[in-house]
């Protein structure tokens, strides 16, 4: 049995769903698939429509399009990559520059490899052999403290400047960066979260959940996990230290909480 599913919760905070979700079988072979988590950006007006804009568009394209295109792993990347881009541009000319915007991180799973692309500082994991690897980076100034300053990754949800981010779709045209990365479908399961999780519950507390947690019930766990249950985070003296800087406490909650996920076998 599989576990192919999307969940987004609004948490206990936001008046609003900004994040929007999508899984799909493609209509001519059900093992080619797709899934989307996009999160608009709260501090811009429409958030809600820039991300569910780009989810359902992105949904519409990979019905569309033909199983020889989406088995060509690198020819989709292209297509996919020009087709964000049309849809940067588009939200741009219905709604100005710098007044809407969302992340994206995508799996597109056909019938040999799996495409990822990401935008912004929503990811995307694969979980594979006991191990839970991180595919996708967060374009978010806080990433650099990690990657080059000797900052834990799970110390980064503590920065007043993690929300920040260097990419998404919608701004204007120079933000629109897109990475992209193309893996063996060799994975146990693929996950993709909003920040409204990762920021509320470490690598190491998915592991804990996954080896825990009937399949069925894992994703919905991990969103209960990231919006309901006090994970009482405290500031690393090291931190303090270290970076004199404004932190933050995230409290349970605070934010929309998405994801997706495919498990091959459950």
């Amino acid at each position: 049995m599989e576990i192919f599913e999307a969940i987004t919760d609004i948490g206990l905070i936001r008046e609003k769903n900004e994040d929007a979700v999508l899984c799909l079988k493609h209509p001519r072979n059900k093992n080619i698939k797709l899934l989307l988590v996009a999160d608009g950006m709260g501090g811009k007006n429409y958030g809600d429509r820039a991300a569910n804009y780009v989810v359902n568009s992105i949904g519409k394209w990979f019905k569309e399009k033909e199983l020889k295109i989406i088995n060509d792993t690198e020819l989709t990347e292209k297509l996919l990559k020009r087709y964000i881009k049309s849809l940067n541009t588009r939200l741009i000319n219905k709604y100005g520059e710098n007044n809407v915007g969302t992340t994206l991180t995508m799996a597109l799973i056909n019938l040999k490899e799996t495409l990822i692309i990401n935008v912004g500082d929503s990811r995307t994991y694969i979980y594979k052999r006991k191990k839970l690897i991180q595919i996708t980076e967060d374009d978010a100034d806080v990433w650099m403290y990690y990657k080059y300053g000797g900052v834990k990754k799970d110390d980064l949800r503590f920065f007043a400047i993690n929300n920040v981010i260097n990419a998404c779709i919608g701004i204007n045209n120079d933000l629109c960066r897109i990475t992209t990365t193309i893996i063996k479908n060799n994975y146990d399961m693929i996950l993709l979260f909003s920040d409204g999780v990762t920021d509320m519950i470490t690598d190491k507390k998915i592991i804990s959940l996954i080896s825990k947690t009937p399949k069925d019930k894992l994703l919905n766990k991990i969103i209960n996990e990231a919006v309901n249950v006090n994970q009482n985070f405290h500031v690393p003296l090291r931190l303090k230290r270290k970076y004199k800087l404004n932190y933050i406490v995230p409290f349970k909650g605070r934010d929309n909480a998405s994801g997706a996920i495919y498990i091959r076998n459950a």
